[in-house]
């Protein structure tokens, strides 16, 4: 993994959606949905801004009491995890941003412990999801239906 890649969201096959802390992902082609908190919901957040890795671990010492390899290490193993589950892609060039973005107000006084961030897995749905409409789109996505064979 590049160092200072940057990596963009599965579009169209994956749509998200950040509700209450909680980063709820859905793979489309799979049928698989996710979700994502604390700490991994705050990475998805700045991924999803096309922030390089350095980026996103400055962005987290922000917010996190921890030693910053910890947070390194963690923001690598689940972008490793977002990248085989194909829910995010490396972006063509890395983002021109200056500086990390800023995460939301944790609503304490103080730095939130860094707990190693958490991808869990569901594929309870996958059938019903897959039964959908929605799979029967061209390229462009939902709306737009696939030409007839």
């Amino acid at each position: 993994m590049n160092a200072n890649q940057s990596y963009r969201t599965n579009q169209p096959a994956v749509i998200a959606e950040v509700i209450d802390g909680e980063a709820i992902i859905v793979n489309l082609d799979s049928g698989a949905y996710y979700s994502l908190r604390d700490s991994a919901c705050a990475i998805w957040e700045l991924v999803a801004q096309q922030m390089t890795v350095p980026q996103v671990v400055q962005a987290l010492t922000t917010r996190y009491a921890g030693p910053r390899d910890a947070i390194e290490s963690g923001v690598a193993a689940l972008l490793e995890q977002l990248l085989a589950e194909q829910i995010i892609l490396p972006a063509a060039a890395a983002s021109s941003s200056a500086g990390a973005a800023a995460l939301p107000s944790n609503g304490v006084g103080g730095l939130l412990p860094f707990q190693p961030p958490v991808l869990e897995k569901f594929t309870d749905m996958a059938d019903l999801l897959l039964l959908d409409p929605i799979h029967e789109v061209d390229e462009a996505g939902w709306p737009h239906p696939a030409p007839a064979r």
